[in-house]
């Protein structure tokens, strides 16, 4: 079903007969896959992009890339599109290097010291690299960052070198770090044409880097936030106008809403939409396909989520209000750190529970227990009492708690629609909700003001 168009996009027709439709499903939910697009080496690049709302950062990273023996550290939150980005950004339009370019990637392992990794990696560089040179070695008892250094400079300086580095979150070893900030000196006092992309799930840099401070010359520093409304509708379409499909506008609204911010999200969620659209012969995607979204992506991705959130709310007290004040947190007004307050927990309580008014002081110590290593750190506290906030250590438990919470009927379908569903046009952009609801109206740029019918006057009833 795929053909490539003379602008090199990939295009797929409207199936017309009933042996069109599998191979059409397949294709779609190819270019829905959560996994990263065009991974290093692959031949199914699509130019134009796939990872929309990024400009910013790939222009960083590729300024990085043309300055000699400048390194990048990629670092923020699970589910924002790290890899996917790396893989990408030094192949798109205007990303232009004056040199050819050697990409190699190699993955971190909690097991892994500097010696091992780095070994990898000079393996995944020699195989890569056959074409422009024959001399790099691999086979070492050990690595050093001098011995890493040498064989990064058997490459013809003509040839700019990629190294990425996955996953370095994993590497436990502290040495490992030390040695690894070490290299990345190295190779900058040596001018050596080598660009090393670390990418790491973390908050800031020290949870990466040891010792960040004596890099700051080496260093490019590029932190991935939360994508806005804006950016995720563009994630969606950028797959969407390589189809024949299109969804409705309260579909729309409600995968958006639901991704929390996460690119991930749209990405999986517009698979399983799609399919359930496709499944039924229908090229438009509805609330019924979203429904069908969330139970697939409960059934067969979401088991992961399942143990830590059951340990989480899990207690002897008949009473307690641990999954109420999980979901609050998840529908809580945030920052652009994805940290909240917990009077903001509080009041999304009162929104999903509106018989139930909790003390203030019970909700901090709700909070202050999820944020413990009894009910495994669900959240990550942080600042200094009175004024402490929250996020989730998790970011891909956040969307997971709503659609459980949907699922389970605490979020029930008037709820919903106040919450996901867009109303009138003109509430459409930067309106307000009703009553508890309004201080919601702007959480992540993406939760949308829901009206009554007609007017556009507020619905007392939220």
């Amino acid at each position: 079903m795929f053909a490539l168009s003379r602008d090199y996009r990939m295009t797929m027709n409207e199936p017309k007969t009933d042996d069109d439709w599998p191979q059409f499903e397949l294709d779609v939910g190819r270019l829905f896959s959560a996994a990263p697009l065009s991974p290093v080496g692959s031949p199914d690049y699509v130019p134009g992009g796939l990872d929309p709302g990024r400009a910013s950062e790939v222009r960083l990273m590729m300024q990085a890339v043309r300055d000699p023996a400048k390194h990048i550290l990629l670092y923020g939150e699970r589910g924002l599109g790290k890899t996917s980005l790396a893989n990408t950004f030094w192949r798109g339009n205007g990303s232009t290097t004056p040199h050819p370019l050697l990409v190699a990637r190699v993955q971190a392992c909690p097991f892994d010291d500097f010696s091992s990794l780095w070994s990898r990696a000079l393996v995944e560089l020699q195989t890569a690299g056959r074409l422009y040179s024959q001399e790099i070695r691999s086979d070492f008892e050990q690595v050093s960052p001098d011995t890493v250094r040498r064989e990064f400079q058997k490459i013809p300086p003509h040839i700019g070198v990629i190294m990425i580095v996955d996953e370095f979150d994993l590497l436990q070893e502290r040495e490992a770090r030390l040695l690894t900030a070490n290299l990345l000196k190295s190779l900058h006092d040596y001018s050596v044409n080598v660009t090393i992309l670390l990418i790491g799930v973390a908050e800031n840099v020290d949870e990466l880097i040891i010792n960040h401070q004596s890099l700051r010359r080496v260093l490019s520093l590029i932190k991935l936030e939360r994508m806005s409304k804006v950016d995720l509708n563009e994630v969606l379409d950028s797959r969407l106008r390589l189809t024949p499909l299109e969804f409705s506008d309260d579909a729309r609204s409600e995968i958006v809403g639901l991704s929390c911010g996460l690119p991930y999200y749209v990405q999986i969620l517009g698979r399983f939409s799609t399919q359930n659209a496709i499944t039924h012969r229908r090229m438009r995607v509805q609330v019924e396909d979203m429904n069908a979204a969330i139970d697939n992506f409960l059934v067969e991705s979401g088991q992961s989520f399942v143990g830590d959130y059951q340990r989480a709310i899990d207690s002897r007290q008949t009473a307690n209000i641990f999954q109420e004040v999980i979901l609050a947190s998840a529908l809580a007004f945030s920052d652009a750190s994805s940290c909240f307050k917990p009077s903001e927990v509080h009041k999304a309580l009162r929104l999903i529970s509106p018989a139930k008014d909790e003390r203030y002081s019970r909700i901090q110590q709700y909070l202050s227990q999820l944020a413990s290593d009894r009910r495994g750190r669900m959240l990550i506290r942080r600042g200094m009492k009175p004024d402490y906030q929250y996020r989730f250590s998790d970011a891909l438990m956040q969307p997971f708690i709503i659609m459980r919470a949907i699922k389970d009927g605490m979020i029930d379908e008037r709820l919903r629609r106040v919450l996901f569903h867009s109303g009138s046009e003109q509430f459409r952009n930067g309106g307000y909700r009703l009553g508890a609801a309004k201080a919601y109206a702007a959480q992540l740029g993406m939760i949308i003001p829901a009206v009554t019918e007609g007017a556009g006057e507020e619905n007392p009833a939220a």
